[in-house]
């Protein structure tokens, strides 16, 4: 089939495909030509935006997720995105904003929480940033790498007994899917706080 007529799905197809082999540039121009069959579509948008963050076009991506954000404001994963392009450019107060604001639409999203809650450390607001972890945790307990970074920061405030049961939790969800070094290494890390204390 020549490529000028294929379907909106099988340009989306050969995206994450080209995704998946790493080939970047290529992904983003299927998933330019997606857009083209549907402009508004959330799923091209925020996917494209991310292999942009991917490959350091940070700029590209927000335009993405800007233009997700207008299509849909009640889309909380082009807020979530356009936080972490931020974070990645070392932007903390943009990605705090974006993150409070995607939260005004989706206040029960982990994965916003945790995005301003690392915005919040970046820029050394570390109490701010706990009680953003721990909203993050309180709407998903099951990504160890929340937890752990929840951890951090409570190191930072010398909780050491808090400390040692976020890196304990951690372990136990790295445990449960298989990735037994990294449950180690939270283990230890955990046993070396109680040391501490």
């Amino acid at each position: 089939m020549s490529q000028n007529v294929q379907t909106f799905d099988q340009w989306m197809s050969r995206a994450r495909t080209l995704r998946l082999q790493g080939q970047n540039k290529k992904a983003i121009e299927a998933y330019r030509n997606a857009l083209q069959l549907s402009p508004d579509d959330l799923d091209a948008l925020n996917e494209m935006g991310l292999t942009h963050i991917h490959i350091g076009e940070q700029t590209e991506a927000i335009i993405a997720f800007d233009l997700a954000i207008s299509i849909s404001e009640q889309d909380f994963r082009a807020y979530s995105n356009k936080a972490e392009a931020y974070l990645t450019l070392g932007s903390f107060e943009e990605a705090n904003d974006i993150a409070e604001e995607g939260l005004v639409y989706a206040p029960e999203s982990a994965e916003l929480w945790a995005k301003k809650a690392r915005a919040l450390e970046s820029l050394l607001k570390i109490d701010e940033a706990i009680k953003a972890y721990n909203e993050a945790v309180r709407y998903d307990s099951n990504n160890p790498e929340t937890w752990k970074a929840l951890a951090l920061c409570l190191d930072a405030q010398q909780e050491w007994a808090a400390v040692a049961r976020a890196y304990r939790i951690a372990g136990g969800l790295h445990q449960k899917r298989g990735e037994n070094q990294e449950a180690e290494s939270c283990f230890k890390f955990a046993e070396m706080t109680e040391k501490a204390e």
